[in-house]
């Protein structure tokens, strides 16, 4: 916890807001991550018995709505649009790799010249006695650590939010199975 109140004091106000939005963007991005898992049951489960098709009112709903003639067309329809999702779900793996590195790449930044500013406005008499290779471990290793600490807490809460998000439609799915197999999991681990 005194981690975290060192790095609030560290962080301007323009940081903490980007620092907020990212998060958000994490959880949207497990939301995509979440889809992307589930989304791959649908098209087996449609490419495996085409009469699932008109047997699931989801399925039948989308065949008449979009007034599909022939299964392998909406078969097809299907895997092609799952397959532009992948598209879209890469892209937004690849931006928020990016925008990730960029805000911590640029909080490093800060941090080391507020950290050079500190030092340099020190007294000439504290900084003589103060040992150099002191002054540049902290500037170059503890920044790069905390650079280092605030992205691994990022992916942390983006891969929090997809085991719950994962484990909110494994319970939508079926229940009875989720609680056994969570059961079956604690025990493992104990």
């Amino acid at each position: 916890m005194e981690y975290f109140q060192k790095l609030r004091s560290l962080l301007n106000r323009t940081t903490k807001r980007h620092l907020l939005l990212l998060v958000a963007f994490s959880i949207f991005v497990s939301m995509v991550e979440t889809i992307g898992i589930t989304a791959i049951m649908p098209l087996i489960d449609i490419t495996m018995n085409f009469d699932n098709i008109h047997s699931n009112q989801y399925y039948q709903w989308l065949f008449s709505f979009f007034g599909f003639k022939s299964d392998v067309n909406f078969a097809i329809l299907f895997g092609l649009v799952l397959f532009g999702f992948y598209i879209f779900r890469g892209g937004m793996n690849l931006l928020y790799s990016y925008v990730m590195v960029k805000f911590t790449e640029k909080l490093y930044a800060q941090t080391t010249q507020r950290l050079f500013k500190t030092y340099l406005s020190m007294p000439y008499q504290v900084f003589v006695n103060k040992n150099s290779s002191y002054l540049t471990k902290a500037i170059v290793s503890e920044v790069t650590f905390m650079t280092n600490v605030v992205s691994a807490v990022l992916l942390m809460i983006s891969e929090f939010f997809l085991i719950v998000f994962l484990y909110a439609v494994m319970l939508i799915a079926s229940w009875k199975i989720t609680l056994i197999f969570t059961v079956i999991v604690i025990i493992n681990t104990i």
